[in-house]
């Protein structure tokens, strides 16, 4: 059984995949593991393969979603694009890490995102 917080993110996820879609995204991959951990989603922009991290809040309350990533985190997301490359054969390919916030207002008609481009 999932935890609302589980859920949520897992809602924010699907959003910004279409967000990033409706805007020239390819989606490659969701929630792609290895051994290190985990990309939240794998896209193509242009000739370019981006991992986004995705944050996603019903509120500020604790701040804007985006400011959970940590100049730590960004760096394990950069990792993980890089062993990503490697395991799929697209070393040498050009990478970017991204990320996405996504603010899930309740009573709120429309997710707000935020989009911040090569954050690692």
């Amino acid at each position: 059984m999932r935890t609302h917080n589980q859920t949520l993110g897992a809602r924010g996820e699907q959003l910004a995949a279409q967000h990033l879609l409706s805007h020239g995204f390819l989606l490659l991959a969701r929630n792609w593991r290895c051994a290190y951990g985990e990309l939240d989603l794998l896209m193509r922009e242009d000739g370019t393969f981006v991992a986004v991290e995705v944050k996603t809040r019903s509120g500020t309350g604790f701040g804007s979603p985006l400011e959970a990533i940590t100049a730590r985190k960004a760096a394990r997301l950069r990792r993980l694009l890089l062993e990503w490359a490697r395991q799929t054969g697209h070393r040498g390919a050009r990478l970017r890490v991204d990320a996405v916030g996504v603010l899930l207002r309740p009573g709120s008609a429309a997710p707000h995102f935020e989009h911040l481009r090569a954050i690692a």
